[in-house]
């Protein structure tokens, strides 16, 4: 089994680039379930007088959630008055971006506007723990959401040898293995989340998705058509000797982008120990989302005339870069020094925007579907 490397995130410290990036797009993709929500946190049990306790796991930067804790919190006070506390505990990963949370938080990264700048009687913390580990005392969260992290696993399911991440063409075997782990990882998210959930209290999942093509009836999964460019093009480093076929082969990207049927499963097993934890599944569904980039080259198209395929190219390039960079300069070898590294992957996605900047963004607008699931402990 390949040996998990920390993820690193893109940009510099304290920058925002997260936020201002993929934390756009992600942003997007909560608004069309936030009613659900909203409904549900309103009936989670709450002694007046205690302290309601939320948790948004794989923050980042804080740039995807702020908006919709805002919204949350607003809900949540006029529910039960504008003197309850509340604490909320962003968790990510030990490398994180705090720094560029944090700065979120006080303002000092203007958009989204941090909840904690109109609000009273609201506290924000951070936690460091990777959440495939329990991350805070159990039974002491009312509701917990996940935005856009699930997906990341807990540790390489295999190697893929002729792409960076599964593919139709990807033998059984690499298919098998990745499914495996991504079951395993899933199982193991929900049972950590159980047991930090009081009675009553709420989990929000939502995660890019794997869907079948109605046209093809293959199975695609949210942004297969950026991340096929970028395996193309990364390939091509080989030919040209730029990079080697093994450091190829060790550029494999750590998800899983799961159906629905797949986030169901554990809640649906016969003898499920998710289940015996006190977790019900309430709700799942995919839901598309418009892709924002898209929406604006469009726009420009038709309302300006100004068909500006390159900032297309650059906006959707600058978003995916964020979570594709890691896997990129981790693949690369260790004789190589990280000058050369940033160069090689500087160049990749270089060549990726150039490439995208000649196509129609028909093609590559990719729609992205999400798979929701909202839960219950009882």
């Amino acid at each position: 089994m390949p040996k998990a490397a920390m993820f690193v995130p893109y940009g510099e410290s304290g920058s925002g680039s997260y936020g201002a990036t993929l934390g756009k797009l992600h942003a997007g993709y909560i608004e069309p379930i936030h009613s659900k929500v909203f409904k549900l946190a309103v009936s989670i049990p709450f002694p007046k007088g205690s302290v309601f306790s939320i948790g948004d796991y794989g923050t980042a930067d804080g740039g995807s959630s702020m908006v919709f804790l805002g919204r949350l919190l607003e809900f949540l006070k006029e529910r039960h008055g504008p003197d309850t506390q509340f604490q909320v505990i962003h968790e990510d990963q030990g490398r994180n971006d705090f720094n560029s949370l944090f700065r979120r938080l006080t303002g000092i990264i203007p958009e989204p506007p941090s909840y904690l700048l109109s609000m009273d009687n609201v506290y924000a913390f951070a936690c460091g723990t990777d959440f495939y580990k329990q991350c805070v005392p159990s039974d002491s969260m009312h509701f917990i959401m996940c935005m856009m992290s699930v997906h990341w696993l807990s540790q390489p399911p295999t190697v893929y040898r002729d792409s960076i991440y599964v593919c139709n063409d990807s033998l059984e075997e690499e298919k098998e293995a990745l499914r495996k782990q991504a079951q395993m990882d899933w199982e193991k998210f929900l049972l950590m989340r159980s047991r930090e959930l009081k009675e009553g209290g709420v989990l929000f999942v939502g995660a890019p998705a794997a869907y079948m093509d109605q046209k093809t009836c293959q199975v695609r999964f949210s942004g297969e058509t950026l991340v096929t460019l970028m395996t193309d093009i990364w390939k091509s480093f080989t030919v040209s000797c730029k990079i080697t076929r093994q450091e190829f082969i060790k550029t494999n990207i750590s998800f899983c982008l799961r159906n629905l049927l797949q986030m169901r499963e554990p809640f649906e097993a016969e003898n499920s120990q998710i289940t015996a934890s006190g977790l019900r599944l309430l709700l799942s569904e995919i839901i598309l989302n418009k892709n924002i980039y898209y929406s604006s080259w469009k726009q420009k198209k038709y309302e300006e005339g100004i068909d500006d395929r390159e900032e297309f190219a650059e906006m959707m390039v600058s978003a995916y870069r964020n979570w594709s960079n890691h896997s990129f300069m981790a693949g690369l070898s260790d004789t190589r020094s990280l000058k050369e590294k940033k160069q090689i992957v500087d160049d990749l996605y270089a060549n990726v925007i150039m490439e995208l900047a000649t196509m129609n963004p028909e093609l590559y607008k990719n729609d992205f579907y999400t798979a929701y699931a909202l839960i219950k402990k009882v």
